[in-house]
């Protein structure tokens, strides 16, 4: 099961602690503090160089769309956006993010791309989200679509709340009504859900979308450009 929240501060103080208590070992410490500082430095670097390359990949597929990188990087927009994706993936692993991180930037140049304050506003969520809020997102935007992507049967319900309808698309949340409550708080508190997930709603209710306009930009703004959507 995923850690809720995924917190970047938490895991920077543990890094520090860490230091702390490599340094205060006798005789060896500074020689093992300095080795720690090198393989920490060198697995960041490794880290920021894959995924960097992994968008230079995007960027040249879409190339037509967005321009070539002599062009791009001469975008303050797209710098922005590049240099706070960046940041945000120094901190993370997972696979999923960094996805969403890489069509963020490629998006902050297209055409309909968010103005440049939304789109700092949407890196702020990404830096908050794990991404079971993205996939929980992704699944109240379009419940029906939401399963027949993933190749689920929908179940037969017709009424009662739309956490059934979550525990069903989410099996892995299932059961776990205290996660469930949590994550889509999170989604309301940042505008992007419009509904109660715990009140009894009728079919219709339950197999509509859920989201708020932000919810479907912001949505729009993480989705693989090329219009993959998982």
């Amino acid at each position: 099961m995923e850690p809720y929240p995924e917190d970047g501060d938490r895991r920077q103080g543990l890094a520090k602690s860490a230091e702390m208590a490599i340094s205060f070992v006798p005789v060896a410490g500074s020689a093992l503090q300095v080795a720690f500082n090198e393989l920490a430095g060198r697995r960041l670097a490794d880290r920021r160089t894959r995924w960097l390359n992994e968008l230079a990949g995007k960027v040249h597929e879409l190339e037509q769309q967005v321009g070539d990188f002599a062009q791009l990087t001469s975008e303050d927009a797209f710098m922005d956006a590049l240099t706070t994706a960046a940041q945000i993936a120094d901190r993370t692993s997972r696979a999923e993010k960094l996805e969403v991180l890489r069509n963020a930037v490629v998006n902050s140049v297209m055409p309909d791309a968010p103005d440049v304050d939304t789109q700092q506003l949407f890196f702020d969520m990404i830096d908050r989200f794990t991404p079971t809020h993205v996939r929980m997102l992704k699944l109240l935007s379009d419940p029906p679509g939401w399963f027949d992507r993933h190749g689920m049967p929908r179940p037969s319900i017709s009424m009662g709340p739309k956490t059934a309808i979550i525990e069903a698309g989410m099996p892995e949340l299932a059961g776990r009504r205290d996660l469930i409550d949590r994550y889509a708080a999170a989604l309301s508190t940042a505008g992007l859900v419009n509904q109660s997930i715990s009140g009894i709603m009728s079919a219709g209710g339950l197999w509509g979308p859920a989201t708020t306009p932000l919810g479907v930009e912001f949505l729009a703004f993480v989705s693989d450009p090329e219009g993959k959507v998982d």
